[in-house]
């Protein structure tokens, strides 16, 4: 090849690979979310999505990859390339559900980047309007009165978070709750209204309505302050036998392992700009979040710490799925 020849194929070549560089920039990019579209997860979700997308200059995509308690979401992430066109929205089942399912081979530090943390949120354990239990401690007296899970709760599944906060409760007072699982909040709100249940776990987003509505009473919430919306119900941390208890519902956006630096870092500082917009925060306050950016090395802290807390429930109340 005479060197004309080689200068041309060297330009084409270069040609080639920018177009394709330019082609993977201006791709759509998916995030993945383990849930229905509707839901509390996919809300957040969907909220973010819109602002990468206006500040990353690519369409920013929610796809709802529902089922297995959001592993099949976080395994889609795993089996993909380490590229810039896939992000998983991940949160508590990203740490937990493989510490209590053995055919759970997902591992969040070998398999992800945690590029930022979105969002705190919380959980509220409630009572049906017309039960005789006024406050937390009334429950968990009856509870011992009456013996190993004469007292019923119920939660959006095994596993869940809900769930784990209930086990968390059981340990704390001294007393075995009864678990009942539900498909969904909502079908524990109306069992609870019903009569059907003592009581549930519930995440803030779900509980307030029918507490503003009168149709429940809130006994204790698991954040470490106060919920606005529930100025008068006190957190569990306040409560005695609970010093220091707390449980945030966390939600963040992860990227395979092996992605490019550079995006990550593009993303993670687009991730830090929109949870900055008032217009932002006031609409995940009005989902029942709280804007709480964590980047990088503090992120991935912050879920090692959360994940002791989560192994230590695991251990104490013998919790497996199959």
């Amino acid at each position: 090849m005479n060197s004309i020849a080689r200068r041309g194929f060297l330009a084409m070549a270069g040609a080639a690979v920018a177009s394709a560089a330019q082609a993977q920039g201006s791709q759509a990019i998916s995030l993945v979310v383990g849930y229905s579209a509707g839901g509390s997860s996919d809300l957040v979700a969907r909220i973010m999505a819109s602002e990468l997308s206006a500040r990353l200059g690519r369409s920013v995509v929610v796809e709802n990859v529902a089922g297995a308690s959001g592993m099949i979401a976080f395994q889609r992430l795993a089996n993909n390339r380490p590229d810039t066109g896939t992000l998983y929205f991940g949160g508590f089942d990203t740490v937990a559900v493989p510490m209590v399912n053995r055919n759970v081979k997902l591992d969040w530090e070998r398999d992800t980047i945690p590029v930022g943390r979105t969002t705190i949120g919380g959980m509220t354990f409630v009572v049906p309007a017309s039960s005789p239990y006024k406050d937390m401690a009334a429950f968990i007296d009856a509870a011992r009165k009456g013996g190993s899970e004469t007292r019923s709760y119920g939660s959006p599944g095994v596993a869940s978070a809900q769930h784990f906060l209930g086990e968390l409760i059981s340990e704390k007072a001294g007393v075995k709750l009864l678990h009942s699982p539900y498909r969904g909040g909502n079908l524990v709100v109306n069992d609870l209204i019903a009569g059907n249940l003592d009581a549930a776990v519930l995440v803030d987003s779900t509980a307030i309505p029918p507490i503003q509505q009168g149709t429940l009473r809130a006994l204790a919430v698991s954040s470490a302050a106060r919920v606005p919306q529930l100025p008068d119900v006190p957190t569990l941390a306040e409560l005695p036998g609970f010093d220091g208890v707390t449980f945030p519902l966390w939600q963040g956006i992860f990227v395979r392992n092996g992605t490019p630096g550079t995006f990550v870092q593009q993303l993670d500082a687009a991730i830090r700009e929109a949870l900055a917009t008032p217009a932002v925060q006031k609409q995940l306050s009005d989902a029942g979040f709280t804007a709480s950016p964590l980047s990088g090395e503090a992120f991935g802290a912050f879920i090692r710490q959360q994940a002791e807390g989560y192994r230590n429930i695991v251990a104490a109340s013998k919790l497996s799925v199959e």
